[in-house]
């Protein structure tokens, strides 16, 4: 089912964020966002990928370089992942236009002036699948603003959707991590005994050598256990082969061997949850330093949801340079700082 409604009086609900001017176009997640003049996209102006969709360009800002304070348009394109199975709840603060397609399905249809008012939309979404996304948006005279939120199946309260469940366009699934079975060893089948025959002095056959064979015995198979098997509540364990892009968010592909073997624990023990921290030295300013630490930890707990973990069984936190566990004043210990871990619930 799908439906659109204007909700009343949740101004003060929903405005939980609020984000300015241009994001950073190195996202590893987000909506591909195509920028047009003129309030029915007459001219491209410039493509960029947005993390997310909240914005507030009211007050003298503008969406970007060649884009003026009055009548432009953006789409947003892209992909989302359903984290749950159920009916979603998506909710727009727009002034002044919006359109939204969740799987070619049309959830929002609001073209028209608004002055900041609030809309709703709903659709059933099926666990795990990822869907074509698409938002469609014009500001006319003024500034205009945008934000975007969404409940998910269980969940009672808005939160702007972020760039752990938006994907750009051309976005490929990883495959499923399949935990592999350790093949049983197959013991080696005893070799015959060797029958010698010889005559005796009457002619008669004698079978000369009784003497029972021997079968070496193998050697049992050394198989090391993975790390995180055996997880109880309390354990704390830091993500040792875990890597991001200097100063930044972007997982690189290394990474994922040791992910994957966290991967394979938690599907091995469904009751399994963890929170994850991010943390990092103590250099340069504290804001960004935190700022850089949860998105480290969100982008662990979507490459985690992305392979079959609840999104209901991982918390996030960053602590910036809060928590050092290292001197900050050499680099090695700074080195030992920076680091992401994660705590059994």
């Amino acid at each position: 089912m799908i439906t659109w409604c204007l909700i009343g009086g949740m101004m003060g609900l929903l405005i939980m964020q609020t984000a300015s001017g241009q994001p950073k176009s190195t996202t590893v997640n987000g909506l591909k966002g195509e920028y047009f003049d003129g309030t029915n996209y007459q001219r491209k102006v410039l493509t960029r990928m947005d993390s997310q969709i909240d914005f507030d360009w009211e007050w003298r800002s503008t969406p970007g370089p060649g884009i003026g304070h009055s009548f432009y348009s953006v789409r947003w394109t892209g992909k989302l992942y359903a984290p749950t199975t159920g009916v979603y709840r998506f909710t727009a603060t727009v002034d002044d236009g919006i359109r939204l397609w969740v799987g070619g399905k049309m959830v929002m249809d609001v073209w028209r002036l608004n002055d900041s008012r609030t809309f709703q939309g709903e659709i059933s979404l099926k666990a795990g699948q990822y869907y074509d996304f698409r938002v469609d948006y014009f500001n006319d005279v003024h500034g205009g603003s945008i934000r975007l939120f969404w409940v998910p199946p269980k969940q009672t309260t808005y939160t702007v959707l972020s760039s752990n469940f938006l994907f750009r366009p051309n976005y490929q699934p990883p495959k499923p991590v399949v935990a592999k079975a350790t093949p049983k060893p197959v013991a080696e089948k005893p070799k015959p005994r060797p029958v010698i025959v010889a005559r005796s002095p009457l002619g008669a056959a004698a079978v000369a050598d009784k003497t029972p064979a021997v079968t070496a015995s193998l050697p049992a198979p050394v198989i090391t256990p993975e790390r995180f098997e055996g997880l109880k509540t309390g354990d704390k364990l830091v993500l040792k082969e875990v890597f991001f892009e200097q100063s930044e968010y972007r997982l690189l592909p290394e990474s994922y061997a040791e992910l994957n073997q966290l991967v394979r624990a938690m599907t091995g023990n469904s009751a399994l949850q963890i929170e994850i921290g991010g943390h990092t030295d103590n250099v340069g300013d504290p804001r960004l330093n935190l700022a850089l630490s949860e998105n480290r930890a969100k982008v662990i707990a979507s490459y985690l949801t992305q392979n079959g973990i609840a999104s209901q069984r991982l918390e996030t936190r960053g602590y910036g340079g809060t928590r050092p566990v290292a001197d900050n004043s050499t680099e090695a210990g700074r080195s030992k700082n920076r680091r992401v871990e994660f705590v059994v619930k």
